[in-house]
């Protein structure tokens, strides 16, 4: 690979996405481990490490554009890195990382399993890129169809709202909108309650919390707490408790969700009106 003795400073780069774009990519203390091993191997020397969990298929990386910054400054002119994938997956990023490589700016990018100098022919690394971008492109592309596909069946796409659960048992893209056992006959007492003049939309969100100990969803980063002010007034003028949903957003096109409502349209009607708006 490389002989003993190299002069050149490394910027150890490491990075994965929890979008679906890095789904098979190993951790990024993995990306570390195994680098650090091949650069023991290989007797090269790193001054410093990046990481961050974030997508590269636009610009704007913090951690990355930071290190770009040092590399410029002269504190690095090598970066070792899993993949060429990982330090970019959209043009703009390809580009400056394929330039400040032929500049000389950057005299070595190693990765777990090849070399790439200033000297080497540009059409290979460009091709490398490019593939990188296109992924990102078809996964998109791939996405958005499952998820209009999704849309238009009768299952309401992306993260089920409050007082319903995604069906974890079905495949991704098909999986069905369930009621929350727990938190569902909570939401519609007070929605009903509302709708038939019992309570004020702030005292039902104040016997929500308090009385009946309601809690959201825990997830990994969020969730647990009580139902917050912003988003009960959210669930009071969104179609969806009623059945309906829109998609895309703003596109005016409405659909008939499969999901279980948990209040009637005239509820919702009444709901609308008592909170001085206008329905559809």
């Amino acid at each position: 690979m490389l002989a003993n003795n190299n002069p050149i400073k490394y910027f150890l780069y490491a990075r994965k996405s929890s979008e679906a774009e890095d789904k098979q990519m190993a951790s990024i203390e993995s990306q570390i481990t195994e680098l650090k091993k091949l650069a023991s191997e290989n007797n090269l020397a790193i001054v410093d490490t990046f990481s961050e969990s974030m997508s590269a298929k636009k610009p704007g990386r913090p951690v990355f554009n930071e290190m770009l910054q040092q590399i410029k400054a002269g504190k690095a002119d090598g970066i070792l890195c899993w993949k060429l994938n990982r330090l970019a997956r959209n043009p703009i990023c390809g580009g400056e990382i394929s330039w400040i490589l032929q500049q000389g700016v950057v005299k070595h990018i190693q990765t777990f399993g090849r070399s790439y100098y200033p000297t080497d022919n540009v059409i290979v690394m460009a091709v490398e890129l490019g593939m990188a971008n296109q992924f990102i492109r078809d996964l998109s592309i791939d996405t958005k169809r499952g998820l209009r596909s999704k849309a238009e069946n009768g299952w309401y796409p992306g993260v089920a709202k409050v007082g319903y659960l995604n069906d974890k048992y079905c495949e991704q893209g098909e999986r069905k909108i369930l009621k929350d056992e727990k938190r569902f006959p909570l939401i519609q007492e007070m929605l009903r309650s509302i709708a038939n003049n019992e309570l004020f939309p702030m005292d039902a969100l104040k016997r929500l919390n308090q009385e009946r100990n309601f809690k959201t969803l825990k997830r990994k980063k969020s969730g647990g707490k009580e139902l917050s002010k912003t988003t009960f007034y959210d669930i009071l003028s969104d179609p969806f408790y009623y059945g309906w949903y829109e998609y895309p957003k703003n596109s005016g096109n409405w659909i008939q969700g499969k999901h279980e409502p948990m209040i009637t349209e005239l509820e919702y009607t009444k709901i609308q009106a008592i909170m001085g708006k206008k329905t559809r």
